[in-house]
Parts: C-alpha cells; sequence; structure tokens
C-alpha cells in the first residue's frame, strides 16, 4: 500500500504506507442515482441546454450566459442530447449493429469478475459503423447554421467524431469507474457538446479555491501554449503555474514552463457530456473522449522567444487577467470552480467550467 500527498509544488509524493488496508464499509459510497432521459431532438441550441437533456459541460455553459462581462467570451456551441445514440442505434437500417451491439452489453455483464478489453474494443468498433438518419443531419445542420458554426465540410469525418464520442463510453477506465460505483451501464447516457475550436496562443485551467493547501481566498492556476490538451491531457514537464489572491494583482509565480511541446488547431471539437459529468459520488468528469474534427499540430517550443516567459509587463497582465477571470465565474456558478480557457489573438474566452472537486463546502 502506498500513502500519497500532494506538495506545494502540484508534485505528487509517495511512500510506503501502514500494512493493512485502512478501507471499512463505512468508506464506500452509495451508488449515484442517476435519472434517464429520452429522446427528445437530434440537436438542440444552447439556449435550450437543460438537466434533461445534456450533461454538466453543456449546462454551465448555458448558466453563464448573460453573467459574464463581456471582455470574457464563450464559444458558440450546440448540442446532440441525451438519448440521440439510443435513437440512432434503434433505427432499422442499424437493426443488425444493434443486435451485435446488445450482444456484447450481455457479454460484459457476464464478466463482472474481470475487464475483457477484447469486447470493450469490439463495443467501441460496432459503434462506428453506425449510419446516420436524414433527420439527423438535417436537423444538425439547421441548428449549427443558427448557433453561428460552420457545417463541416466532410459530413463522414464529423459523423465518426460523434460516434468516437458515443464509443468513449466503452473505454477501459470508464467502464471501471462504473463497475466499481455500481452505476448500471444502460443508466449513462452521451450528449454531444458541439464547439468551434478557441485557436489558442496559450491555454489556462484555474482552480478557485487553491487544491494544494485549501486556501479558498487564493487563485490556483497553470498556462501552456497553444491548446489545453497538453495540460489537461499530462504531456511531459510542467505547466507555468501561479496563484493570486482574490482581488489583487499581485500574482506569485511557482513554475517556469518545461512542456517540450505545444498543440495548435482550429475548426470544430466535439465533447463528451454524459450524465454522469459532475455527479455527486461519481468523478464522470475526464472519463469520455472529446475529439477534434481537424487533428492539432504539434510544434516543439522555444521558451526564448516565449511572451510569456520574457515579457515581464505581458506576463503581469496576462496573469492578472487569468486569476480575475477565475473570480468573476465563481461569483457567477456561486461555487468554487475547476475552469479552462484559452487567450487568442488578444481575446480570453472560457470554454469549459465545472464545480471544483475534492474541497470543503461552503465556498
Amino acid at each position: 500500500l502506498l500513502s500519497l500527498s500532494v506538495n506545494a509544488a502540484g508534485d505528487v509524493i509517495f511512500e510506503e504506507g501502514p500494512g493493512k488496508s485502512c478501507l471499512t464499509s463505512q468508506h464506500i459510497l452509495p451508488v449515484p442515482r442517476i435519472s434517464r432521459p429520452c429522446f427528445t431532438a437530434y440537436a438542440v441550441s444552447s439556449s435550450k441546454f437543460n438537466q434533461k437533456n445534456v450533461g454538466g459541460k453543456s449546462i454551465n455553459l448555458r448558466h453563464l450566459q448573460g453573467k459574464l462581462p463581456e471582455w470574457i467570451c464563450i464559444p458558440n456551441s450546440v448540442a446532440m442530447p441525451f438519448g440521440v445514440f439510443e435513437k440512432v442505434l434503434a433505427g432499422k437500417n442499424n437493426k443488425e449493429i444493434a443486435g451485435h451491439y446488445n450482444e456484447l452489453i450481455l457479454r460484459i455483464d457476464k464478466k463482472a469478475e474481470k475487464v475483457d478489453v477484447g469486447v470493450l474494443s469490439e463495443l467501441h468498433k460496432t459503434i462506428l459503423g453506425l449510419k446516420a438518419p436524414d433527420d439527423l443531419v438535417s436537423g444538425l445542420h439547421r441548428v449549427m447554421d443558427e448557433a453561428g458554426l460552420p457545417w463541416p465540410s466532410n459530413w463522414e469525418d464529423a459523423w465518426t467524431c460523434i460516434k468516437g464520442v458515443w464509443g468513449s463510453k466503452w473505454n477501459e477506465r470508464a467502464h471501471l469507474s462504473r463497475r466499481t460505483r455500481g452505476i448500471p451501464h444502460a443508466d449513462l447516457f452521451m450528449a454531444v457538446l458541439i464547439q468551434e475550436v478557441v485557436e489558442a496562443d496559450y491555454s489556462f485551467v484555474i482552480h478557485t479555491v487553491n487544491p494544494s493547501t485549501g486556501n479558498q481566498d487564493e487563485i490556483y492556476a497553470e498556462v501552456v501554449p497553444g491548446l489545453g490538451e497538453t495540460l489537461v491531457g499530462n504531456y511531459p514537464g510542467k505547466a507555468f503555474s501561479f496563484t493570486c489572491r482574490k482581488g489583487k494583482d499581485e500574482p506569485q509565480l511557482l513554475a517556469f514552463p518545461s512542456k517540450s511541446v505545444a498543440l495548435f488547431g482550429s475548426g470544430l471539437i466535439f465533447r463528451s457530456d454524459s450524465n454522469g459529468e459532475d455527479l455527486a459520488g461519481y468523478a464522470g468528469a475526464g472519463l469520455y473522449d472529446s475529439i477534434m474534427l481537424e487533428p492539432s499540430v504539434k510544434v516543439s517550443l522555444d521558451y526564448t522567444r516565449e511572451l510569456l516567459v520574457w515579457n515581464e509587463d505581458f506576463r503581469k497582465d496576462f496573469l492578472v487577467t487569468v486569476a480575475n477571470i477565475g473570480t468573476v465565474i465563481e461569483k457567477a456558478m456561486g461555487s468554487a470552480q475547476d475552469i479552462e480557457g484559452a487567450y487568442s489573438k488578444g481575446q480570453y474566452y472560457v470554454v469549459q467550467t465545472r464545480p471544483q472537486v475534492g474541497i470543503e463546502d461552503g465556498i
């Protein structure tokens, strides 16, 4: 057994723990209760996002609309809501695929004592074979046009991305997580949040309560050049990190960056948005895949030319602004938040926010 802790720099410290497990029955969490949604439409605009048709990612963005100052932007978005996958699977032109899919589900359920990676892979492959009904394509096209989102030049590529998000329900980590918490697979529904990718010069993650110290008056944030995948995807190396007291303009540097690559991209992104997002007692966020229509480009970093490293005036203004974004969004949402955002061509964007986990209530 290992005893794990995190120091002020964000490094994980581990040492050998007690000789016996400290887990007892009183530590076992109850099975989260999930309501099972129904099909309502193939696509919905952000103004129609609600708890019955989309998950936490979409709902939280909807809550921010009209509550932020003009200098903080939110990308346009639409969603393919809960029940669309099940509707497509039940369609006449997918009857054979549905039969095979249901057979695989039975095989998964029978092997509760271990994970059959081969069956999980076959489930994902089966989902990729689904055909889109005409009503889905026309309905999504109309809603995207109304939201000002560009229609993909190659629909089949976009459809593959959508199916890839649905199929991520059956990645190994997600499967194990549901099984461990006793959540029936049939209770987990997946919406797909569709946004235009912010062509980020820098991406950042903000925790509005310092997760290392628990200080509720202190923002903790990390920054990387390019898209945020090198940060949330845990690419090797450190991000630029800092803390800042709320309402102050004196950021304290913790670490300069050492990640060797950045990712740059544009186009559309299809984000997973399950009804398990941020569910009490179940850390559903991060288990499922989000897929870009156009693959990002990997670029080797040269920090000798990086504004954030060498330009002190730019750095202070940038860090203070990022900290202010955290304070503004925490106030708008009414609780501590874990925020993902981007800086592009002088403009700041918030692409995602969720309640911050692992802290005391009462913020």
